[in-house]
C-alpha cells in the first residue's frame, strides 16, 4: 500500500493534488491521468452519495492516483464508511480544538490505536493485510476554520494519529470578518503553519494556481490542494474562448 503523500511528506517534499466537486467518476479518472499524485472528494459541499464516492474511488485508484475524501461530519460511523469504501485519508473540516483531533484520530484507526470498527467492506481488497497496514496508511487530516483553531494549532498538529494540519481560507476569513488575503488573515495562515511545525507536523493550504502553488510551498505548506475540478473546467473554458479571433 504505497502512499505517495507520506512518502513526500516524509522526505520534506511538497505533494500536490486537487479537489473533486463534480461528483463524476470520469472528471476524477482524468484528473488523475493528468498527474495530480492525489484527489480529493468533498462530501462536504457536493452531492455525492456513498456508491458514487466508491465509483469515484475506484476510479483514481485505477489511474494511480491516492484517493482522499473530505467528511461531512465527524461521526464515527461516517469514517469507518469511508474508510470501508477504500478511502486513503479523511480531510475533517471545522476542527478547533485538540479533543476533536484526538476523537477523529482514534476513529480512523483499529484498536489497539484507536476504535475503528472491523467490518468487510472493499477496503480488504487494497491489500491482503490490509488490516495489519491501515493504521499508519490512512491520513488524518484535521481542516482549521476559525481563530479558535488557530490558536490551537500547535496542540491538535501534536496530537498522535494526526497526520497534516490543513487550513480552510475561506471560513477563516469570514469567522474573522477579513477579506481573504488581508493582512490579519495571512498572518493567521502563517501562524498555523508554524503551529505545525513546532508539533512537527505538515501543513497544506489551498490554492488558486501554480505561481501560488510556488510561493506556499516556499513558506514551508507541503500538502497543497490546488484549485478543484469545477474552477479547472471553467478556467478552461474561459481560455478557450478568449482564445477565439472572431
Amino acid at each position: 500500500m504505497d502512499n505517495v503523500i507520506r512518502q513526500a511528506l516524509e522526505h520534506g517534499k511538497p505533494s500536490v493534488g486537487t479537489w473533486l466537486n463534480l461528483g463524476s467518476p470520469l472528471v476524477a479518472e482524468t484528473l488523475a491521468v493528468a498527474g495530480f499524485s492525489w484527489l480529493c472528494i468533498d462530501a462536504e459541499h457536493t452531492a455525492y452519495d456513498l456508491g458514487e464516492i466508491a465509483h469515484c474511488l475506484r476510479a483514481i485508484e485505477a489511474r494511480g492516483a491516492l484517493p482522499l475524501v473530505r467528511a461531512w461530519d465527524h461521526e464515527p460511523t461516517t469514517i469507518g464508511r469511508l474508510l470501508d469504501a477504500g478511502a486513503r485519508g479523511i480531510v475533517f473540516p471545522h476542527v478547533s480544538t485538540p479533543e476533536q483531533a484526538e476523537a477523529i484520530a482514534s476513529a480512523m484507526r483499529y484498536p489497539p490505536r484507536g476504535s475503528r470498527s472491523v467490518g468487510t467492506g472493499r477496503c480488504s481488497l487494497l491489500d491482503p493485510n490490509y488490516r495489519q497496514l491501515a493504521n499508519d496508511d490512512v491520513l488524518c487530516i484535521p481542516q482549521i476554520e476559525d481563530l479558535e483553531g488557530i490558536g490551537n494549532a500547535e496542540a491538535i498538529a501534536a496530537i498522535d494519529g494526526v497526520d497534516i494540519g490543513f487550513l480552510g481560507p475561506g471560513d477563516l476569513a469570514m469567522s474573522m470578518g477579513v477579506e481573504t488575503g488581508s493582512e490579519p488573515h495571512e498572518a493567521a495562515l502563517q501562524a498555523f503553519r508554524q503551529g505545525c511545525e513546532r508539533a512537527g507536523t505538515p501543513s497544506g493550504i489551498p490554492t488558486a494556481d501554480g505561481p501560488t502553488t510556488t510561493r506556499r510551498i516556499q513558506e514551508g505548506f507541503l500538502f497543497i490542494d490546488l484549485t478543484n475540478d469545477m474552477r479547472l473546467l471553467q478556467e478552461g473554458a474561459r481560455v478557450a474562448l478568449s482564445q477565439i479571433d472572431a
